[in-house]
């Protein structure tokens, strides 16, 4: 694999320091409020997903961390935490799954990351969410880290359904000069705009580019923009100011990792900010998802969950998410579905009034759970039920009490009958 995208060896996107969220320059105060909106008129459906990376379980304050994260803690408390929400151990896997709404075992994706110099990527013939998207009608941008393959223009995120990208192709590299390797002979410059390297690029570029996409968004037209963090994977980096507020930890790695999160939760800020601004707030929905556990051995925390990042004990699967939106029917709520990072695929399709095939899918549709949250057993994830230290594996109806099924579809509502251990 020569020349082409491969001799710069890594497209780049950006996400600059901690996935790009500008921690790096001067920005706008964020009162109590966000801001104030400026139109609130009818308007299409806007998706904004934020998808940190390596975030653990505990490391966010809601969860009694040490780590502030005053803006994340302020979105979660008024709109619906998902403290049963899954993804894959790793990147890659987690990613696919929220790009295709398949598990990683139905895209080849199972095995482990796509490394930079590997000829793999998202399986073409797959539709991605932001290639179902644009068919509705929806503007789509990206802002972040791919980390689905490169080794081909097709395979970029300009190939796979987003009209715009900045960020980075592969799964790390240095959160300033953006250099990443795969290994100590194959380094090269990972930033791009679209299917270019974006030698020029430097800095707080991500949050500029963010705020940019919204400020001359046309609020009519519907958007869906994807912001994919760096933050909080390794290398460890932040500038001085965050790293200041944590003087007091004695672990230099925790103190790092802490840091980042913390100007993470600053950019997100910055964000909201300018979702208000410019008029496009009170028709967004805002969700948040990490895409595996924390690494404990680079600072993270998964407590009280055993395992982390790289085990598919609790601790490796188990991600911090919430989702945030005005369009909410219920919100300041703790919701315990069963929801997987594959879900919202369809969930989106569904939300944007999109039509759908379900041949293929592994996801549901789950706004109905989160958006109506407590409004029963038939409003709770069509997935599962999990009580205590067990869940139920099989469903009948009660008009069909002989036949042992999940029939979720129909009027009925299903009544649990098989319990099993959750470590089963």
């Amino acid at each position: 694999m020569r020349g082409g995208i491969l001799s710069v060896f890594f497209l780049v996107i950006g996400v600059t320091l901690l996935g790009g969220l500008s921690c790096l320059g001067e920005h706008e105060s964020m009162d109590d409020s966000f801001g104030t909106e400026k139109v609130k008129r009818f308007r299409p459906t806007h998706f904004i997903f934020i998808m940190v990376d390596d975030q653990g379980y505990g490391d966010i304050g809601y969860h009694g961390s040490d780590i502030h994260t005053p803006v994340l803690d302020q979105l979660a408390a008024e709109g619906v935490k998902l403290e049963n929400y899954y993804v894959q151990p790793i990147c890659s896997p987690s990613r696919s799954q929220l790009m295709t709404g398949r598990y990683q075992i139905h895209t080849g994706l199972q095995h482990s990351i796509i490394r930079s110099r590997q000829p793999l990527c998202l399986p073409p013939g797959i539709p991605t969410l932001p290639e179902r998207l644009v068919e509705a009608g929806y503007a789509t941008h990206m802002v972040g880290k791919w980390h689905l393959g490169f080794c081909r223009p097709s395979c970029l995120p300009t190939g796979r359904g987003f009209q715009s990208f900045l960020g980075t192709l592969t799964g790390s590299g240095d959160h300033f000069s953006y250099r990443s390797c795969d290994g100590a002979e194959a380094c090269g410059f990972d930033l791009h705009d679209g299917d270019r390297p974006a030698w020029e690029m430097a800095g707080n570029y991500s949050t500029l580019l963010v705020k940019q996409i919204l400020r001359s968004h046309d609020p009519h037209k519907p958007l869906f923009l994807y912001l994919s963090l760096q933050a909080a994977h390794t290398p460890l980096q932040v500038p001085d100011h965050f790293l200041h507020r944590y003087d007091s930890q004695g672990n230099r790695v925790r103190r790092h990792y802490a840091a980042m999160l913390s100007c993470l939760d600053d950019g997100v800020g910055q964000v909201v900010q300018e979702l208000r601004t410019s008029g496009l707030y009170q028709n967004t929905v805002l969700i948040y998802s990490s895409d595996n556990g924390g690494q404990p051995l680079s600072g993270g925390s998964n407590w009280p969950l055993r395992g982390g990042k790289g085990t598919y004990w609790e601790g490796g699967i188990r991600a911090v998410a919430f989702v945030h939106s005005p369009l909410l029917k219920k919100k300041g709520v703790v919701s315990r579905a069963l929801i997987h990072v594959s879900d919202w695929y369809p969930t989106l399709l569904g939300l944007a009034g999109a039509p759908q095939s379900h041949r293929g899918l592994d996801g549901h549709d789950v706004w109905g759970t989160i958006n109506t949250h407590g409004g029963g057993f038939c409003q709770m994830s069509p997935r599962s039920f999990v009580k205590g230290l067990y869940k139920f594996t099989s469903f009948h109806t009660i008009a069909h009490s002989s036949a042992f099924e999940s029939p979720l579809t129909t009027t009925q509502c299903p009544v649990p009958t098989v319990m099993k251990p959750t470590n089963s």
